[in-house]
């Protein structure tokens, strides 16, 4: 295992999404600067998603044929111009088009560094990958603390303090010593006729039911961090606290998620999947109905279990694509990521409709249906990958 290129990949991801995940608390400000309804924060919260997760395959594809290892450092510090100058859009129309091309920033970075990260783990791609996957819940749960910093500290116009780490990364990227953003793209094929079994072997049923656990998944969790500060705030609680107990729901995921992918080599992945979003809906249930202390148990727990599979889903897929490591890595990362959050938006109708709270109880229940999912799965059995060169 590399572990300076693994590390670098790390940083690169936790600030990625980190700059996505100050958008929590951007939106409460933009919301009352604008004059937004929850459909419009939601809007654009389903534009950041589409362009940031639901074009992902495309950059897999892109990466699977060409050698695009400068997506990685470019993509970094993309995302971070372009939510740094979130914070000084004229009007709700401008911000949209930044948040929109923060996230081409994030498509571009995400399958490739997937890839590069199959390369560097050696033997260990399922801690790789737990490792690399844990970076972007860590990115997602220092964001709202971040922004709660930065915005309530020194106005929205501190979201540019983002640039400056961005460009850092960048440099310690792009100039570490190595190939290991210059691999081949794919393994070659070992003869034609060999490659066409393996296209007609893709277990279908299994790949769709993992991409559904990560929509099921995906509309939650984006949900959460949408409105969770919102909700709080609705049950008298101030924004810095409620940014704080967004982060303490991230963080134990982030943690959880790393735990869950070694757990999973262990037990295996599917009933690691199926336990921990079969126990959510009463950890979730607990939270709403919790007072005090009790709600950042809750919140604690709840993140952990909803994000303890984040890590596993890539695993798998990886182990159900082993030769198309940028399509995988774009359907889980992206496709079935950013199609959940386009769930988003309707969160934000149904909390326009029939309120927040009720809202949050409909959330709370769905990731039963995620769970239903892994019972579908079939995984190769041979575990982990073994090195295609």
């Amino acid at each position: 295992m590399a572990k300076i290129p693994l590390l670098l990949l790390f940083l690169g991801h936790v600030w990625v999404d980190c700059s996505q995940g100050i958008f929590p608390v951007v939106a409460v400000k933009l919301k009352d600067l604008f004059e937004l309804s929850y459909f419009q924060v939601g809007l654009m919260m389903m534009v950041l998603n589409i362009s940031s997760s639901v074009i992902q395959p495309i950059f897999g594809f892109l990466s699977d044929r060409f050698r695009t290892g400068w997506f990685v450092p470019v993509g970094v510090l993309w995302t971070a111009i372009a939510m740094g100058l979130i914070g000084w859009a004229p009007h709700y129309w401008v911000a949209v088009t930044l948040v929109g091309l923060a996230g081409l920033g994030t498509a571009a970075f995400h399958p490739r560094a997937m890839m590069a990260v199959y390369h560097v783990s050696g033997n260990r791609r399922g801690f790789g990958a737990a490792v690399f996957a844990t970076g972007g819940n860590v990115g997602f749960a220092v964001g709202p603390m971040l922004g709660s910093l930065l915005i309530l500290g020194f106005g929205l116009h501190a979201t540019l303090s983002l640039v400056p780490v961005g460009l850092l990364l960048f440099l310690f990227i792009i100039f570490y010593p190595g190939d290991y953003l210059r691999h081949d793209p794919t393994p070659p094929a070992a003869s034609t006729a060999t490659a066409s079994v393996v296209e007609t072997a893709i277990p279908w049923i299994s790949l769709i039911a993992v991409c559904l656990i990560v929509t099921f998944r995906s509309w939650v969790y984006m949900s959460f961090i949408t409105y969770l500060p919102m909700f709080f705030q609705q049950q008298g609680i101030q924004l810095k606290t409620g940014s704080l107990m967004l982060t303490v729901f991230l963080a134990c995921g982030a943690a959880a998620g790393l735990y869950g992918g070694h757990l999973s080599d262990r037990l295996g992945r599917v009933r690691v999947t199926a336990s921990t979003l079969l126990l959510y809906p009463f950890l979730a249930a607990m939270m709403l109905l919790s007072k005090g202390i009790w709600i950042w148990v809750f919140a604690a727990a709840s993140g952990a279990a909803l994000l303890a599979s984040f890590s596993i889903t890539v695993v798998m897929a990886q182990e159900l694509l082993p030769r198309h490591l940028g399509v995988a890595s774009g359907l889980v990362l992206g496709l079935g990521f950013g199609t959940g959050g386009l769930g988003t938006a309707l969160s934000g109708y149904l909390a326009d409709h029939i309120g927040l709270y009720a809202t949050f109880w409909i959330l709370a229940a769905f990731p039963l249906l995620a769970a239903a999912m892994a019972f579908l799965i079939k995984m190769p059995a041979t575990e982990p990958i073994t090195s295609a060169r």
